[in-house]
């Protein structure tokens, strides 16, 4: 489930005429994550693994600071030492030691998951993957070898964030109580861009089709038809009279030449989910009584080039400015660990600062 779209980078109407939208309920939201949807889907989605998360390691998402297991973090980067004075230097590797999480369980179904999957999963907490995060990891991208590689991703992402306190903020009621999360691990898959669709569900009935990447790709006016027909024949035969919310957003990847359609994800039909190449003002007034479904693509290099203009996806989640500082050119392995290493230094000065103040 993401998070509320940046309008920087999607550019939506400055007031949203969303009135006619069904306000979702919680269970709807529920109903999206993928342990409520995975086992009833088993056959048409790829392969996952879900672990009901503790309350302590949901404590340690939301914490301050990126301290990660030593399973799978980089060796090979050369660490510049950020306080030229080697006293007490042991000293803080014992306090960051204190600090590194503990969590032996969780690292170990990691583990067994990625070799049960093939040597490499793609993350997700409860609704949303930490696609926003990517920048981060070595590989530029959600594929994850080791325990260290997706606390990295769960801890830098934004929208892990909003599952874990904003899962609920577009319902009609809010229910008190506590949320279960779950961390969910999928078989790492090599996809085409090109072929991942976002489908607009409402009333049970398709009112729009939009391409997920938003690329012109000179084939795809060719093969549209013959895409759309796939989609909505899927649509009908195995998702429009089991899953249980009347209005949603369907993600799914069509492999063309077998006319297989895989299920990706299901996500609210709330705003929050990106309309990509629909405003939200207009998926609010469709009616599939009424108007006819349209399939949306790029449709030129211009209109491409236009989207692109507009900043690069997830920009406003990327790094700040301190951070670009910190790097100083250093690869994106040495970075992470010269960022840990930075966040333990400034801990212990902190923790210098107060005993030096207790002892005026």
């Amino acid at each position: 489930m993401p998070v509320p779209i940046d309008p920087e980078l999607h550019s939506p109407p400055v007031e949203l005429e969303t009135t006619a939208l069904p306000e979702p309920t919680q269970q709807d939201i529920v109903n999206c994550a993928l342990p409520s949807w995975y086992n009833q889907f088993r056959s048409a989605t790829f392969r996952s693994k879900v672990l009901a998360l503790p309350v302590a390691f949901i404590e340690y998402l939301n914490e301050d600071g990126i301290y990660l297991p030593e399973d799978g973090q980089p060796r090979a980067a050369t660490i510049e030492e950020l306080d030229d004075n080697g006293d007490g230097e042991e000293e803080d590797e014992e306090d960051y030691k204190d600090t590194r999480p503990n969590f032996p369980a969780i690292e170990e179904f990691i583990r067994a998951s990625i070799q049960d999957l093939g040597g490499a999963v793609f993350p997700k907490l409860t609704w949303s993957s930490p696609r926003d995060a990517a920048w981060i990891a070595s590989t530029q991208s959600l594929k994850c070898t080791s325990p260290f590689d997706v606390f990295l991703l769960l801890k830098s992402s934004d929208f892990v964030n909003h599952d874990l306190n904003h899962a609920f903020e577009h319902c009609e009621q809010q229910e008190e109580g506590n949320v279960d999360h779950y961390l969910v691990l999928r078989k790492w898959q090599d996809l085409q861009p090109s072929m991942e669709f976002r489908v607009f569900v409402k009333n049970k009935e398709i009112i729009g089709i939009s391409q997920r990447d938003l690329t012109f790709y000179s084939f795809m006016e060719g093969m549209k038809d013959e895409i759309e027909d796939i989609i909505y024949d899927f649509f009908e035969d195995h998702v429009q009279q089991v899953f249980p919310n009347s209005s949603y957003v369907l993600d799914v990847y069509v492999e063309r030449q077998r006319r297989k359609v895989w299920i990706v994800d299901f996500n609210p039909f709330t705003p929050a989910t990106d309309g990509l190449l629909y405003e939200w003002s207009e998926l609010a007034q469709l009616d599939h009584t009424q108007d006819e479904t349209e399939f949306r693509i790029i449709e030129s290099e211009a209109e491409a080039n236009a989207h692109a203009c507009r900043g690069p996806r997830f920009a406003t989640n990327m790094v700040p400015r301190d951070m670009i500082d910190l790097s100083g050119g250093r690869t994106v392995a040495e970075f992470a660990e010269e960022f840990q290493r930075a966040m333990m230094l400034a801990d212990a000065q902190s923790n210098d600062s107060s005993s030096e103040d207790e002892r005026r």
